[in-house]
């Protein structure tokens, strides 16, 4: 019985026709879905990132100090960006209450320490009356927010407002729930 001869340590794979058109018409598709705003575009260097607005300011660290420019990206969120796209797919009642949900999200979910103490302080507790006052507060906000909304528009308005995902296909039913809360919270 003879072995098969080794190929060459670098040698290229046979190229076969239909997995080469496969590849160009999943990568046409995927430029497609970036350039209609289905899908983000997360390349470095793609369109989406050259895109993002970036603002300029002068800050001054100390009292008397020299002031330092930076700069810093205005859209901190998936809100800002399909807000601040060209086609922008937000109206601005919807961002505003967007971002009022989001930041009940945040202040709802933020946790304490993660790190231990050995100290006898550490069992009386992690944060300040405020903090849990707060938090709280932003629950009852959520709550009530999310009682108003059926579950599928719940689930896109945690999804998008609170964990920063991409809408996709959801982007009707983020609108409706967007414009239920906008009613709701004037």
């Amino acid at each position: 019985m003879t072995m098969p001869a080794p190929r060459a340590p670098f040698s290229p794979a046979p190229v076969h026709a239909a997995a080469v058109l496969r590849a160009e018409r999943r990568a046409r598709l995927h430029a497609r879905d970036v350039a209609a705003g289905l899908k983000p575009d997360m390349g470095a260097d793609g369109p989406a990132a050259l895109m993002r607005p970036v603002e300029q300011t002068r800050v001054q660290l100390a009292p008397g100090a020299r002031p330092h420019t930076v700069r810093r990206l205005t859209d901190t969120c998936e809100l800002d960006r399909l807000f601040y796209r060209a086609n922008a797919a937000l109206s601005a009642e919807q961002h505003a209450v967007g971002l009022r949900f989001r930041a009940c999200w945040r202040r709802y979910t933020r946790t304490g320490r993660l790190v231990q103490r050995y100290s006898p302080q550490a069992a009386q507790g992690t944060g300040t009356l405020e903090e849990t006052e707060a938090s709280v507060n932003a629950r009852h906000a959520i709550d009530r927010a999310l009682a108003l909304l059926t579950p599928a528009r719940a689930r896109v308005i945690c999804a998008v407002c609170g964990l920063d995902e991409h809408p996709g296909t959801r982007i009707r039913t983020l609108h409706r729930a967007l414009d239920i809360l906008h009613e709701q919270w004037r």
